[in-house]
């Protein structure tokens, strides 16, 4: 069993210097301790951002 299984693929942190993170929209963040949170950007402590993953169909249908 490989131990990199709990890798999401082609997933990065963003920099907000080069690509501005939307607003009024929940992300992904980095902190300065680098421990990932979900919330809207605060440019006073985020470091980073990523989108959240979006949920398939599937996954929508199996929430009802």
């Amino acid at each position: 069993m490989t131990s990199d299984r709990y890798l999401a693929g082609v997933a990065e942190w963003r920099n907000p210097e080069t690509e501005p993170p939307p607003c009024g929209t929940k992300l992904l963040l980095m902190n300065p301790a680098g421990v990932a949170v979900i919330g809207h950007w605060q440019p006073q402590w985020c470091l980073a951002w990523a989108p959240l993953p979006k949920k398939p169909k599937w996954l929508k249908e199996k929430m009802k």
